[in-house]
C-alpha cells in the first residue's frame, strides 16, 4: 500500500512501498531524483527505515544518494555533487 495519509506514515509497510518505488524509479529514470519530504524530522526518520529495510543499499545500486541536511554548508556541497553525478552520468537521488 502507498498512501500520503498522514495516519499512516509512520506504517513500516507504507514507507517500504515508498522507498521500493523510489528504488524503481531511480533504475528507469536517467540522471537525478529529487524526493521531497514533509520536514527534516520525517526524513530522517523514514531514511532510517530505509537502511534497516535495504532500501538505500537498493538504491545506491542504481545512483549516488545525497540527503539534504539541515546544515547550509553540508546541503550546499551535496547539491553541487547531485549536480555532477547527474552531469557525469551517473545519476543521484537527492532526499529533501
Amino acid at each position: 500500500t502507498i498512501s500520503s495519509k498522514y495516519e499512516t506514515r509512520e506504517d513500516v509497510a507504507v514507507i517500504r512501498n515508498y522507498g521500493q518505488l523510489l528504488v524503481e524509479i531511480s533504475a528507469c529514470v536517467p540522471d537525478g531524483v529529487v524526493c521531497f519530504f514533509t520536514s527534516y524530522l520525517y526524513l530522517e526518520s523514514v531514511v532510517g527505515a530505509w537502511y534497516d529495510q535495504g532500501v538505500v543499499a537498493s538504491l545506491q545500486r542504481h545512483k549516488l544518494l545525497f540527503i539534504e541536511t539541515q546544515d547550509s554548508a553540508e546541503t550546499s556541497f551535496a547539491l553541487i555533487n547531485y549536480i555532477k553525478a547527474c552531469e557525469s552520468g551517473r545519476g543521484a537521488v537527492l532526499l529533501s
